[in-house]
């Protein structure tokens, strides 16, 4: 059983001139909504923010997924001599296919998406215009834009017609976010890394709670923040991403089972995951204190190993093996503040305003 995501070439090409020529300081752009002004906008944001988002996904995916399938008509905007790839291509983890041969079947749900996207009225003005552009003389007048809502309603279509997860570029990812389009609600991975990411918020808020006035705290993904710490060098992240692959080869293949249980729609099946998932997520809530203080409290052995817990004895003890044990430990483990600072380091940017911007981005505030 194999599962695979879509990629964008996007993100590849970005990742790759990140990792090859460091940290590009200049300004790029969201895309920005406003339904109730019924327009939209570019809101400024930095390429060192969008890159270094992208490549955090892409070593999540690495780890967590079997394959990446990028299209395979636009990989020479990343697949070149010297690029940070190679190994990963080698290996068969990053993979192009040809979903363009199936160009009518994808056809109706781009069209689709594409009106999805296309929320306010210069929205459909300005992709009207380059889709016109395009048709008469292979040119977009707003080609940031058609790669955003273009592309994307394209990347969008691939992964509904293969039934595929997809993995978007971060300026699209926002701007499928703002139009209400979720990528999939069916993607094991997703589902497991929302799981992560609350709990870890969960933690942090706690941590601080009553400490400071104002807290600024790191809130990553636990994956990238393991690169980092086995990484010397940028050069090194995609080398480590690919090694790393072997000792989470149980959760992979959990995720696999997990997946086909959503994909078949077995309520039976989805349940039995769902529940492994609110087994550790009550777990960990009791390891840090979110539980009724009031419970009862109790001693629980295994050999040498003793444990007092409060109210679910049972739980802790299973939390204790297995897929449980894997994911608490990528839950309990560290923030990342130490680590996203080690990884500027690695384009001398620890202490430069754009290392401080990724810092922020990559932060929640809790005042």
């Amino acid at each position: 059983m194999s599962q695979s995501v879509i990629s964008d070439n996007w993100s590849l090409q970005n990742i790759g001139e990140l990792l090859t020529k460091g940290v590009d300081e200049s300004k790029s752009h969201y895309i920005a909504i406003d339904k109730e002004n019924d327009s939209y906008s570019y809101e400024d944001s930095l390429s060192a923010i969008i890159n270094t988002e992208a490549l955090f996904d892409l070593l999540t995916d690495i780890i967590l997924r079997d394959q990446i399938l990028v299209e395979e008509n636009f990989i020479h905007a990343w697949n070149h001599e010297g690029n940070p790839f190679q190994e990963a291509v080698s290996q068969g983890v990053i993979r192009s296919y040809p979903f363009l041969v199936d160009y009518k079947r994808l056809q109706g749900p781009r069209d689709e998406f594409i009106d999805r996207l296309s929320l306010t009225s210069d929205l459909k003005k300005d992709h009207e215009e380059n889709r016109i552009g395009f048709l008469q003389n292979r040119y977009a007048p707003h080609g940031y834009l058609s790669q955003t809502l273009w592309g994307g309603a394209g990347m969008l279509a691939r992964g509904f017609v293969y039934e595929k997860g997809y993995t978007p570029h971060p300026v699209r990812k926002r701007f499928f976010t703002d139009a209400g389009i979720m990528v999939s609600n069916e993607d094991s991975v997703l589902r497991l890394n929302r799981l992560v990411s609350e709990k870890r918020a969960s933690i942090a808020s706690l941590h601080n709670a009553g400490s400071e006035l104002y807290a600024l705290n790191v809130n990553m993904l636990p994956l990238p923040i393991r690169v980092i710490q086995e990484s010397n060098t940028a050069s090194d992240m995609i080398k480590v991403a690919l090694q790393l692959r072997s000792e989470y080869q149980e959760l992979r293949d959990w995720l696999n089972c997990y997946q086909q249980a959503l994909s078949d729609g077995s309520y039976k099946d989805m349940n039995k995951f769902s529940k492994i998932l609110q087994s550790i997520s009550l777990y960990v809530d009791s390891t840090i204190g979110s539980v009724d203080s009031n419970a009862p409290t109790f001693t629980a052995g295994i050999g040498v190993l003793k444990m007092a817990v409060k109210g679910q004895p049972l739980n802790t003890l299973v939390n204790q093996f297995g897929i449980r044990s894997m994911v608490n430990k990528l839950i309990l483990s560290s923030s990342g503040t130490s680590d996203l600072k080690k990884y500027l380091g690695f384009f001398d940017h620890k202490n430069t305003v754009v290392g401080m911007k990724v810092v922020e981005h990559f932060s929640q505030k809790n005042v």
